[in-house]
């Protein structure tokens, strides 16, 4: 070791053992969450083979982790599974149009703290309905009995009910279009594609049908999200990944024939479920208010 003295010697087996530390805690980390992922995918399987069995034709799976890296953000597992219901829909859409907001059907897989089992969180029936103002014990149950239909292979110390926490009004945001309903629907899909970030997941017009009185306007969801942003948000609150991720954009007529656009208040939505509103959320809510009023007021000029 000619040339260096013992210090140096002791700083440079120092330094390599820890990049040596450091490179096996980053591998450690890594296989951490391989495994997490893992497990949190297996169940995932079991939620679709349920959906199979029970005849529940799955409408939407986004893997919000893996979408998150992509975009590169980085959060715990989680995935949402969505499930379509003829019966449950009609149904529900006959008796409050707005009730598409809580549509499809859907469960969220995900590890809800670091080092804890997967778990599956689903909303009541219930808790949905009277968010809504509706009381009615008929469409409970058949939610209820459709999601445990769609959980059958699910083992059931891994399900968990959503808390049916309390929160003033009703958190949804109504926008009046200055349009009709293609051209609203047309100008909404020209916003959300002119976001760099964001990703259209899917379009869904309900079938309402009649109610007996007169044909029920049509009824369309646009799910849609940024998987980056919505990566940072869900970091430190993954159940987010049920409700507020990814963004539902009702558009519908009211009853006096006014073209609506209508979505959730994620910030109310977090509130209703007991998580801190973060920042990164606030700003989220924000830019999404702020680009559908926007953007529909100046379609509306153009007319």
């Amino acid at each position: 070791m000619a040339g260096f003295s013992n210090h140096a010697v002791k700083l440079t087996i120092r330094s390599a053992l820890i990049c040596t530390l450091a490179a096996w805690s980053a591998v450690s980390v890594r296989a951490e969450g391989q495994l997490n992922q893992g497990a949190v995918d297996v169940i995932v399987e079991q939620v679709k083979q349920g959906a199979n069995q029970a005849s529940l034709p799955i409408a939407l799976s986004i893997d919000h982790a893996r979408l998150a890296r992509q975009a590169g953000s980085s959060m715990p597992p989680a995935t949402v599974v969505m499930v379509r219901d003829p019966v449950l829909e009609a149904r529900w859409l006959q008796a409050d149009p707005d009730l598409a907001l809580e549509l499809p059907l859907r469960v969220l897989i995900h590890q809800p703290e670091a080092g804890s089992s997967p778990q599956v969180s689903r909303q009541a029936g219930a808790a949905l309905l009277q968010r809504h103002g509706l009381r009615d014990a008929s469409l409970a149950a058949l939610y209820d009995t459709t999601t445990t239909a769609l959980l059958q292979q699910v083992p059931r110390t891994a399900i968990q009910l959503v808390p049916a926490l309390q929160s003033v009004g009703d958190g949804i945001v109504s926008i009046t279009s200055p349009l009709d309903l293609a051209a609203t629907r047309q100008r909404v899909l020209e916003i959300i594609q002119a976001q760099s970030d964001t990703v259209l997941f899917a379009e869904i017009r309900f079938e309402t049908g009649n109610d007996g009185a007169q044909p029920t306007s049509p009824v369309t969801l646009i799910l849609f999200g940024g998987p980056g942003p919505g990566g940072r948000a869900m970091a430190d609150a993954t159940l987010l990944g049920l409700d507020a991720f990814c963004q539902k954009l009702l558009i519908r007529q009211d009853s006096k024939g006014q073209v609506v656009v209508r979505f959730n208040d994620l910030s109310w939505i977090a509130t209703r479920q007991g998580i801190p509103v973060s920042p990164v959320l606030q700003a989220i809510n924000t830019r999404l208010i702020s680009t559908f009023q926007e953007g529909l007021a100046r379609q509306g000029v153009h007319q």
